[in-house]
């Protein structure tokens, strides 16, 4: 029968004949406790010489477990395994990470391409990189730096205007006003749209002007207006009376 130690719970396996000579008395040799071995509970140290010592060869063992059957027979003459010239993975087969081999040329081939971007936007932002590095001007020697046209209606400032009667018709005005192209390069003269405007910023009267309707004598249809340059729009028109109080001028 199996039983524990109730004070180490050491466990042994010992045979019911040997109980009944000391009535179930035993004491375990890890700890030397006296104990009834049926009952678990400890018991009269004086009982200690007729208790029965639990020797180590006592003491319960796993088993092996035993073999299990195969499902098919093998055969008593089948040769042993023998590793074949293949049998080891090659390199390239296993798991390892395999180091990089990109070739010298990729790296330039990326080199090279990042090196086309960076030079598109420089071109593209030329006139903003010649006004924070002015060192770069003596490239615009071999290269043509700056724009040869550029069309930026929002870089025609007005610096002057005036509405006054006409000298030539006292129910006529007379509108005047002063240009200046801002942009870093030379513009076309642009179309105008002129709105006359009531107290509530109503349109009255809105007309689109091209540069020879405004500009006396006309321009030649190839005229540019170079950067900085000041040029005058004069333009007579029927007076609306006392409703127009304000007036617009777009360029298009």
């Amino acid at each position: 029968m199996n039983i524990h130690c109730p004070r180490c719970a050491t466990p042994y396996a010992i045979g019911p004949d040997a109980l009944l000579d000391v009535d179930g008395i035993v004491r375990c040799m890890r700890c030397g406790l006296v104990f009834d071995a049926v009952s678990g509970e400890p018991g009269d140290p004086a009982q200690r010489n007729r208790a029965l010592r639990l020797d180590a060869h006592m003491e319960q063992r796993p088993q092996p477990a035993a073999p299990t059957d195969l499902p098919f027979d093998v055969p008593e003459d089948l040769p042993p395994l023998q590793a074949s010239d293949d049998a080891g993975l090659d390199i390239n087969d296993s798991l390892y990470t395999q180091r990089s081999r990109s070739k010298p040329w990729y790296t330039l081939i990326a080199i090279v391409l990042i090196a086309l971007l960076g030079m598109q936007l420089a071109w593209q932002q030329r006139v903003v990189l010649l006004q924070h590095f002015p060192a770069l001007e003596p490239l615009c020697r071999y290269l043509e730096c700056r724009p040869s046209l550029v069309h930026k209606p929002d870089a025609f400032k007005v610096m002057q205007r005036d509405i006054r009667p006409a000298t030539t018709d006292h129910d006529a005005l007379t509108f005047s006003a002063v240009v200046r192209n801002t942009a870093q390069g030379p513009q076309r003269l642009p179309d105008i749209q002129l709105s006359l405007l009531d107290n509530n910023g109503s349109v009255l009267i809105r007309r689109r002007l091209m540069p020879s309707e405004y500009t006396y004598p006309p321009p030649p249809r190839d005229h540019l207006v170079a950067p900085g340059e000041v040029f005058t729009i004069e333009l007579d028109f029927q007076d609306p009376g006392s409703i127009a109080t304000g007036f617009a001028i777009d360029f298009l």
